[in-house]
């Protein structure tokens, strides 16, 4: 079957840009080593690298979760503010290591503001309390003659921080988690703290822990989602095996798609869907060095396939609008990140410029488009990702979205060419009048596992193609294993 796309001139609604978030934890070389490093000559003089800084500004980070992650459990925010050299040194005993606190809220929402971003807290249901996070939202977000507001112009903060989103635990669902409880425990938790923060701060929206277990999730909903802005979902998956990668961008969307149908079984509309942790994750033991130290790094290999399953993630996203309304990668840098450094070198791996190439060349009007191809047969293969065995049948060669840019009045045709072969599309855009001149965005590679490092940094990026005599019936060909996006200028608006 030859692959036919099509695209109507129809606005099906706004993708909002928050699906292309990031997520900051006290895990490895994520903020020491990492954003973060006071001796290093790339850093600025608050300890911020500027070369990372301008890698993450080239891809507009819309907002920064922080500190975590399994490490908020067991984060008491006081020990991160003040003076640095009065900052106390801990036991980092959920990832191993020694906490300096050297990077704290203020040095968080200093960093969000040099990278123009929200700023997303995420509170302690382990060893916290209640009376902490309100504490914590005092010393953010009030102008009031009270202790912790108080304590922030003291700090050298005299305005407030206005800090919008707020999430409420994380992973307790789970015993490897410090304050793992029960569905209908935490629902009752953080009903308190949603009903009390809100109190103190009527303007924040509020993140719930979601579990990706229907029971679970439907529990908390049921007994919170009136208070509740959003649930969470966590995704991690990869495998050795190419199509094992590309198959477990649709079962994310099936899980998300369970989500969303209990939302709506519940007919809480108000309440969004954040994707907050996902990315790829090979379970790689920790390296040599991080064992010798107590330390667990994380520090994955992405290649080719993670960024076109991180590709295909944005596309699902896209397919989602309506509900999915923010995403959080985990993570930025060197712990599962997609950024790596080594000494004063940073290398940029397929997975950022994944991100490159749907942040930079895709609109955020969604627009209706059908995909018609060949499908992976796969239902005999089983793969194993984390706790979750799955078969999927129908895995695409090709999928997409179609967006548009009101402003620059451009029309972006997403396309992922997940097939090991050059792969003919025929492309109908009638009743949309484009211009003659396209331009061609594509990530490949030459395989799978081909990768970038820092003796060759730049092996797989975005590269242009200029599209002559573009037409509204064209046929192009797309390169084996490559994510693609055609920005078609517009004749006149839509």
């Amino acid at each position: 079957m030859q692959t036919s796309v099509k695209v109507w001139p129809r606005k099906l609604g706004k993708i909002n840009e928050m699906i292309y978030g990031h997520f900051t934890e006290h895990l490895g070389r994520c903020i020491y080593d990492g954003i973060y490093n006071e001796k290093s000559p790339k850093s600025d003089s608050r300890g911020f690298r500027k070369d990372i800084v301008e890698a993450i500004k080239r891809i507009k980070c819309p907002i920064l979760r922080w500190p975590g992650g399994n490490f908020v459990s067991a984060y008491h925010w006081e020990d991160g503010i003040g003076p640095l050299e009065k900052r106390p040194q801990l036991p980092n005993y959920i990832w191993g290591g020694v906490e300096s606190n050297r990077f704290g809220t203020d040095e968080f929402i200093q960093y969000c503001r040099e990278i123009d971003t929200e700023p997303y807290l995420a509170v302690s249901l382990g060893t916290a309390t209640l009376d902490e996070a309100i504490s914590w939202l005092e010393y953010c977000n009030l102008d009031t003659p009270t202790k912790y507001s108080r304590m922030r112009k003291e700090n050298g903060h005299p305005e407030p921080y206005g800090v919008k989103y707020w999430g409420i635990g994380n992973e307790v669902y789970g015993p490897w988690q410090v304050g793992h409880c029960s569905a209908a425990e935490y629902a009752e938790k953080l009903r308190q703290y949603t009903q009390f923060m809100k109190g103190v701060d009527r303007s924040i929206k509020v993140i719930a822990v979601g579990a990706d277990d229907p029971n679970w999730d439907l529990t908390v909903l049921k007994h919170a989602g009136h208070l509740i802005d959003y649930i969470s979902i966590h995704e991690y998956h990869g495998s050795d095996d190419y199509l094992g990668t590309v198959a477990s961008v649709y079962y994310c969307e099936q899980r998300l798609r369970l989500l969303e149908a209990l939302i709506k079984h519940l007919r809480l509309d108000h309440v969004k869907i954040s994707f907050d942790e996902w990315n790829v994750w090979y379970k790689i033991s920790a390296e040599k060095e991080g064992m010798d130290k107590g330390i667990v790094l994380l520090e994955e290999p992405y290649a080719l396939k993670d960024g076109l399953f991180a590709a295909g993630i944005f596309v699902v996203m896209h397919r989602m609008a309506d509900t999915v309304q923010m995403a959080n990668l985990a993570q930025m840098v060197n712990a599962l990140g997609m950024i790596k450094t080594k000494g004063d070198e940073m290398v940029l791996t397929p997975i950022y410029h994944a991100f490159d190439l749907f942040v930079n060349h895709t609109g955020r009007t969604r627009l209706n488009m059908a995909v018609d191809c060949d499908t992976y047969d796969i239902n005999t293969r089983t793969f194993v990702e984390g706790r979750n065995s799955f078969k999927l049948n129908g895995v695409p060669y090709v999928d997409g979205s179609a967006t548009y840019d009101e402003e620059k009045q451009v029309l972006s045709v997403a396309l992922i060419n997940y097939y090991q072969r050059e792969e003919e599309v025929r492309l109908d855009l009638s009743g949309i009048e484009v211009k003659k001149r396209a331009v061609l965005n594509v990530l490949t590679g030459s395989a799978p596992d081909e990768m970038n490092d820092f003796d060759n940094p730049d092996r797989i990026r975005v590269q242009k193609k200029v599209l002559d005599n573009c037409s509204t019936e064209m046929f192009l060909k797309l390169d084996p294993m490559s994510a693609n996006v055609i920005e078609f200028s517009l004749e006149s608006g839509l």
